[in-house]
């Protein structure tokens, strides 16, 4: 099955959110319909990040694609009621090294208080 990863960042989290709740709350959002292999947070540049990683089901490397570019722009669009977001990155893998296939910015939303 291939294999995909997200990197997210958070800029801050929204008022009465707990920060250490964005990452299992982005695993669960993505649960949903995508299995998901693994699941961290990194600093990036001094910019925190969520990264997960889940499965799509085999068809053709572009469906395959698609189909994860999809599944990131709504968990980040569902993620932006929990947390400010910003960039993010998808790639696919493994095969020796993960390589970037798309990435996007999250649609903004309300500014509120950096709690990160």
């Amino acid at each position: 099955m291939p294999s995909y990863r997200v990197a997210i960042d958070v800029h801050a989290t929204r008022p009465g959110v707990s920060p250490p709740s964005v990452l299992p709350t982005a695993e669960e959002i993505l649960a949903r319909t995508h299995r998901v292999e693994d699941r961290s947070v990194e600093l990036v540049r001094m910019q925190p990040q969520i990264h997960l990683r889940f499965l799509v089901e085999p068809t053709s490397d572009v469906e395959e694609d698609d189909e994860a570019e999809g599944v990131v722009r709504r968990l980040v669009a569902d993620l932006g009621a929990y947390a400010s977001l910003g960039s993010w990155t998808l790639r696919r893998g493994p095969g020796g090294h993960w390589r970037t296939i798309r990435g996007g910015t999250a649609p903004a939303g309300p500014d509120f208080p950096v709690e990160f």
